[in-house]
């Protein structure tokens, strides 16, 4: 959307998001007879304990404070204040197994001063570690006498207030900039290299990390309670992890743990880059000291994933329903991937697949919830079964919560003669029946089908020519038909463009009465539905940016706005679905419409797990 639409739809009272709806392919078995497999999922990640996107929903549509959110996902616990600001130490794992290079104002190991500006500590075995020092990280080194034992401290003088005062880590692509000290340790035959830091300061380089510190500043700021229920989350987790082994750190700076990327980083060539910001340095302090305790007052191991697709996975926490998932600004609340067999079969390790589903779910959520077991048989007829985690890592899908598209050849053949009535307006010819329902019953998905038809110069037509009956009141002359059919089969103009442009044109002011005022009146039922009337405000609004930037960029602005994309979309409800939109599934379409277009939204409530079901109960 242009700047221009973006400012004029801020002013106009459009309809406002609200949750998106779940739509899903059916979930049967995926046969070879084609060349792979879609899977289509909810949530990102795990699923355990606090979803990420669920607090930000939670926090920013529905106004729940921080505590409420914790409570919610983590059953069980209680919110204690107790926890203090202990040091801990976190992995650098980037500089596992390597020298560890650090450079500062007035280094120091083990408290005694090193007299250069970098130290580098390299370890020799048996636990014992050689010091070297320069003036810079790239050398040259001198010895520094002495061996020093494993739990060395590398430390540098000064307030921590001053950047220059840090500790900074030379790795061979960037430098990070860590508060606290750097512990280096022997674990197992290996150097592993530690970040010693207080609580609160390790969590200002992790809750922005992990949640996008923008998010503070949404719904009128409700978005800090988001950030301040992660910084509880990511303190409880730290303190409540084991050691890890064998370095024996509190915790590691990855996904693996949580992922903490120290202060400040730069690389080579580029300015230096603020790995901190207010928004999570405020989340962090207002909720100083604050944990989730469980029923034995020890610390919670509060884990938190990005996305738990409308319902947490269980495990130490109870199971519950996301609804604030749901949040239109969560792009992994619902999504799909293809692919091949060939590509499955290598990650499972299947030999060449004959069929693929998911036959166990847990019951929790949309399709049954999350895949629990997975059975592929191979075209040699062996059968292995797979846990939906395993395929999840396999394959490298969002989460485990996934259905597998495939179906019979009746219920393809269905859903193709729905097609064709739905796009075309008729009922398919016996050829195309068999050629797309044999494709279908093979896993071919049904938008294949959908971007198919609706490339054809017939629904390139019949498109054309409904914009001309509802725009313009008139059937449209050869010479127009031919026109704007040759434009859109060559790729010029998009099907869906094509009314939109017919509002700007002169057939259609003069059509309107011929003022200003009658335009925009005529606009509003016309795009935003038959019942949608202008109020005088919008009109006399409206009429000014018409005569300022003409009749086309007046159009654009409702077109693209919310409300008109809604209308839109529950447009496509109606022709699928034979339904009213409900105000869920209208606002996940229309803000998808917007984002990706209208051809988007036809695949995907053609693809629906509800048009499917739907095509097998009517009659063709």
């Amino acid at each position: 959307m242009s700047t221009f639409r973006r400012c004029l739809s801020k002013r106009i009272a459009l309809i406002p998001v609200v949750a998106l709806v779940a739509i899903v392919l059916p979930p049967t078995a995926a046969q070879a007879a084609s060349s792979g497999a879609t899977f289509v999922g909810h949530g990102w990640g795990h699923g355990r304990g606090m979803g990420q996107y669920g607090a930000y929903g939670y926090a920013v549509n529905s106004g729940w404070t921080y505590d409420r959110i914790l409570t919610h996902y983590y059953g069980g616990t209680t919110l204690a204040t107790n926890a203090g600001n202990p040091t801990i130490t976190v992995e650098l794992t980037r500089v596992t197994g390597v020298d560890t290079i650090v450079t500062g104002n007035g280094l120091a190991i083990n408290n005694v001063a090193v007299g250069d500006a970098a130290v580098l500590v390299r370890r020799t075995g048996s636990g014992a570690f050689q010091a070297y020092s320069a003036s810079g990280c790239g050398g040259p080194w001198k010895v520094k006498a002495g061996l020093l034992g494993s739990g060395l401290m590398i430390s540098t003088s000064g307030s921590q207030a001053v950047m220059g005062n840090l500790v900074r880590v030379c790795e061979p692509k960037k430098s990070t900039w860590y508060r606290g000290r750097i512990k280096v340790v022997d674990g197992g035959g290996k150097q592993f290299a530690l970040n010693s830091v207080g609580v609160q300061d390790y969590l200002r380089g992790v809750v922005p990390r992990e949640s996008p510190a923008s998010w503070g500043s949404a719904g009128s700021g409700r978005g800090m309670e988001a950030l301040k229920a992660q910084a509880v989350a990511a303190r409880s987790y730290s303190l409540g992890s084991a050691p890890r082994s064998p370095s024996g750190a509190s915790t590691c700076d990855t996904t693996a743990c949580q992922v903490y990327g120290g202060a400040f980083e730069q690389f080579p060539g580029v300015t230096l880059k603020t790995l901190e910001d207010p928004n999570t340095d405020a989340a962090v302090a207002t909720t100083s000291g604050r944990v989730m305790r469980a029923a034995n007052r020890s610390i919670a191991r509060t884990e938190f994933s990005s996305s738990t697709g409308g319902w947490t996975a269980g495990g130490t926490f109870p199971a519950v329903e996301d609804l604030g998932d749901a949040t239109p600004n969560n792009p992994n609340h619902t999504w799909a991937t293809s692919l091949s067999f060939s590509v499955i079969a290598a990650g499972l390790g299947t030999g060449t697949i004959r069929s693929m589903a998911v036959t166990a779910r847990n019951g929790l959520g949309i399709d049954g919830g999350r895949a629990t077991n997975v059975r592929v048989v191979s075209t040699a007829e062996v059968v292995r079964d797979f846990s939906g985690n395993q395929v999840r890592a396999a394959l490298g899908l969002k989460s485990d919560w996934f259905s597998i598209s495939g179906s019979t050849l009746p219920e393809a053949q269905s859903v193709v003669k729905a097609l064709y009535q739905d796009l075309l307006l008729r009922n398919i010819d016996p050829t195309g029946l068999t050629y797309w329902s044999l494709l279908l019953a093979g896993g071919t998905g049904g938008p294949a089908l959908v971007a198919s038809l609706t490339r054809s110069s017939e629904y390139v037509q019949l498109r054309i020519t409904q914009a001309y009956l509802r725009v313009l009141g008139r059937a449209p002359d050869a010479a127009g038909l031919a026109g704007w059919s040759s434009q859109i089969l060559a790729g010029k103009v998009p099907v869906d463009d094509v009314q939109r442009r017919f509002y700007s044109s002169q057939e259609f002011a003069n059509r309107s009465g011929g003022t200003d005022a009658g335009f925009v009146a005529a606009l509003y039922p016309s795009i935003l539905g038959a019942t949608r009337v202008a109020t005088s405000v919008e009109v006399d609004l409206w009429v000014a940016k018409v005569r300022q930037y003409g009749r086309s960029k007046v159009v654009d602005s409702i077109w693209f706005s919310f409300e008109a994309a809604s209308a839109r979309a529950g447009a496509y409800y109606l022709l699928f679905l034979k339904r009213a939109a409900d105000p869920a599934g209208r606002a996940t379409w229309a803000r998808v419409l917007l984002a990706q277009g209208e051809g988007t939204v036809r695949t995907g409530i053609a693809g629906s797990q509800e048009y499917w079901n739907r095509a097998q109960t009517r009659a063709f």
